[in-house]
């Protein structure tokens, strides 16, 4: 049965027949054509109610609900067969097109589906070809424009070629294209000109020509010439910052990089020992003898210390270090962290504490600095006796003197044959946890038991720490319970050492103690002329037998064949950049990475011959600061600057005062440190009291740099010694705390995992 709607002849106004689907398009196109659906019916015979009829001109099947108004349908159906009668002439001028443009440089092709009326437009498009030197093969452009099909309607064919290829439209457009791509192509051959290395132009221009394959629009090829452009920049920037690394920063020879201490005939005496053994006390008494010194120390409390025993002793010291600054009038030595240390001031003394710490992996170049380059004419190095091989090699690699002074322990320390359980807690007793959550977890289970507990974690100010040493020390506190710090030098002499734990979170996983480890920790039982014995063992979890085993492995990473971590430093950052022309501080560290990924097996320079003993760092933290730096507005130097913050930015905390720090910085703004710590700090508990006392360091630290911006450098004090003071109380008011004991079947604190769950 026949739609009565619709027709597939020629309608009854005589309206010739034409292609369903350019009438549907066409049609559809106009104003006060609708559809069933957007007129809200269901079916046909609904639309008379509406006053709608059908169109009643050919439409395709599946198609076919096209409605009109009833009254206006014989002039709705002239108007579109006006457009069908334009679109047949299309046809015709771009079939007459193609004949008579044929070999020329102009063509006529049908307007693009995004123009309106595109069924009656056609598009007149000329391409030209630019031929440019040192381009491997021309660049060739198109431009177009839009016509209706009457403007070029009744032409001849030779009228036609000559009105398309004289277009003042299209001349106008071509000279324009021609114009900006010569004029790209010029900045290009001037900024790069012709250097000597392989990143000339003529190298560039391949990765044009390879570009502007198929981009015909020079819109649309600038655009890629320009993302072309920067990753050529960055190309060119790694290429010749990889060569100039291995030229001048050729880190397999990291001696060369410190001159003041190369020209220094230096002296370097090893002291090796157990804890206890009195080392420390043996490079003092030569470092107060001096005219001068330096001490470099591996925790900013063990500087505090050792600047009041040598001040104490009349030998006026300055404190320095990256979070605090004590200048003393008159001062000729200095106590500092060992990432201070100065390599251009030369001192008759220095002392490296804790060489050892060679082997850690995320500051472990600080102490090869040190090493290889602290300028005195002495340098005192204190450590483990398993360091002794690898200080041996370093300096025979340097060709320097090396003394060695072997000490003894002083007070016999022996294990504890059982494992203890927390009713064995004895007062004098030191427990030592690895976090800061095993430290609280700990002193909860002690307090539980009836004993007063201090604590002392890296998370907590030097003040505070002191604090919580003196109330062990003084006997106010029955136990300490502290993290692995206590193996670095704190003074807390106590009768046993007990180990709540084997293992611990090394940055990036968690991995057992090593022998050194345990035994720098251990060696604090029994201090000389306070306890005549020391003991060490496990408590909660672990076993002696485990204890022994680890006591009884060797340390790999104290091997005499193990590289010493090297990191460039500021100036080095700063020297690359400037050649490599850039301002991204990721960049500069990826040349580095890629310009010594080799160091570590390069011949290096010095009297011990053989292959170097140095191999770049890890540098992943820089590389994650870098890209917080380099992504605001900021000068090469602020950024270097910024580069070095010691700052946790994977602590929440941490990475919100650091951003407040960037913010002021990029924007010139003022930064109070009001702004940075709560008005009152009442109700605080202790780890936002921490997290403030990190903010007051990090502020300081920056103010020293940003003066400007960070201008309460002189209040970080008093706002440090208030925090300190709230914590000290918080944490003395916790320890007189008395809690149910634990759950039957507790053995220790909870065991925090890293990574991956185990299956």
């Amino acid at each position: 049965m026949t739609d009565p709607t619709q027709t597939d002849s020629p309608d009854a106004d005589g309206l010739p027949a034409a292609d369903p689907h350019l009438v549907h398009d066409l049609a559809i196109a106009h104003p006060e054509v609708t559809t069933l659906a957007a007129a809200g019916l269901l079916r046909m015979t609904d639309a008379e109610g509406r006053g709608l009829v059908a169109l009643g001109l050919p439409l395709p099947k599946g198609k076919r609900d096209l409605l009109v108004p009833a009254d206006r349908r014989a002039a709705i159906l002239l108007e579109i067969q006006g457009r069908i009668d334009r679109a047949h002439r299309r046809d015709a001028l771009l079939a007459q097109g193609r004949r008579a443009l044929a070999g020329r440089g102009t063509a006529l092709l049908a307007a693009d589906h995004s123009v309106p009326d595109h069924r009656t437009r056609v598009r007149a498009v000329r391409e030209e070809s630019l031929h440019w030197p040192g381009l491997p093969a021309p660049v060739r452009l198109q431009v177009s424009r839009s016509l209706d099909a009457l403007e070029l309607d009744d032409l001849d064919d030779a009228t036609l070629a000559e009105r398309l290829e004289r277009d003042p439209a299209l001349s106008r457009r071509m000279e324009d294209a021609l114009s900006r791509v010569a004029a790209a192509l010029r900045a290009y051959a001037e900024e790069i000109g012709d250097p000597p290395d392989e990143w000339g132009f003529s190298a560039f221009a391949d990765r044009l020509i390879r570009a502007a394959r198929n981009r015909l629009d020079a819109d649309d090829l600038l655009d890629r010439w320009e993302r072309e452009h920067d990753q050529w920049r960055r190309d060119r920037a790694e290429g010749r910052g990889h060569a100039y690394v291995r030229r001048h920063f050729d880190l397999s020879r990291f001696e060369g990089l410190f001159p003041m201490a190369r020209g220094l005939a230096r002296k370097l005496v090893l002291v090796i020992g157990p804890t206890n053994s009195g080392k420390t006390h043996h490079a003092l008494s030569a470092l107060r003898a001096a005219r001068d010194g330096v001490y470099l120390a591996p925790l900013r409390l063990l500087a505090l210390e050792v600047m009041e025993r040598l001040t104490a002793d009349r030998t006026p010291t300055t404190l320095l270090t990256g979070e605090e600054e004590i200048r003393t009038p008159g001062a000729r030595h200095t106590a500092s962290t060992i990432e201070l240390m100065d390599p251009n001031r030369p001192v008759a003394v220095a002392v490296i504490d804790e060489i050892q710490m060679l082997a850690d992996p995320e500051r472990g170049w600080a102490w090869t600095a040190a090493l290889i380059g602290v300028p005195a004419d002495t340098v005192y190095i204190l450590g483990a006796p398993e360091v002794r091989p690898l200080v041996e090699r370093a300096a025979a690699h340097l060709g320097e003197t090396l003394e060695v002074v072997e000490l003894e322990r002083k007070a016999p320390l022996s294990p504890l044959p059982q494992r203890l359980d927390w009713p064995d807690v004895e007062p004098g007793d030191a427990l030592i946890a690895f976090s800061r959550r095993e430290v609280h977890s700990v002193r909860d289970t002690l307090l539980a038991r009836g004993l007063t507990v201090a604590a002392v974690y890296g998370a907590l100010a030097p003040a505070v720490r002191r604090r919580e040493a003196a109330r062990f020390l003084s006997g106010e506190a029955d136990v300490v319970v502290a993290t692995d710090a206590i193996g670095m030098g704190l003074n807390l002499p106590c009768r046993r050492v007990l180990f709540t734990a084997l293992e611990k979170f090394d940055g990036a996983s968690v991995r057992p103690l090593t022998a050194t480890e345990i035994k720098q920790i251990a060696g604090r039982a029994g201090r000389f002329g306070q306890h005549e014995e020391g003991f060490y063992g496990v408590i909660g979890r672990g076993t002696p037998q485990a204890l022994r085993q680890l006591l009884e492995k060797p340390d790999s990473r104290l091997r005499a064949d193990a590289p010493l971590p090297v990191r460039p430093s500021r100036a080095m950052l700063a020297r690359l950049a400037e050649h490599v022309g850039t301002a991204e501080t990721r960049l500069v560290i990826d040349c580095f990475v890629a310009g010594n990924r080799s160091g570590g097996g390069a011949g290096g320079g010095g009297n011990g011959g053989g292959a170097s003993p140095f191999r770049l760092s890890d540098l992943s933290g820089l590389r994650r600061v870098a890209l917080l730096v380099d992504a605001r507005r900021l000068t090469l130097d602020q950024r270097l600057d910024l580069l070095l913050a010691p700052a946790d930015l994977e602590d929440a905390a941490d990475a919100r005062v650091f951003a407040a720090i960037l913010d002021a910085i990029e924007q010139g703004e003022v930064l109070p440190l009001g702004r940075l710590l709560p008005d009152r700090l009442d109700g605080l508990e202790a780890d936002a009291l921490e997290a403030c006392s990190r903010a007051c360091d990090l502020y300081f630290w920056a103010a020293r740099k940003f003066p400007d911006a960070l201008p309460d450098r002189d209040r970080v004090r008093a706002a440090r010694d208030a925090l300190g003071q709230r914590l000290s109380e918080k944490l003395a008011s916790r320890a007189r705390r008395r809690e149910p004991p634990p759950a039957a079947g507790f053995r220790g604190a909870p065991r925090k995992r890293f990574g991956p769950k185990r299956r």
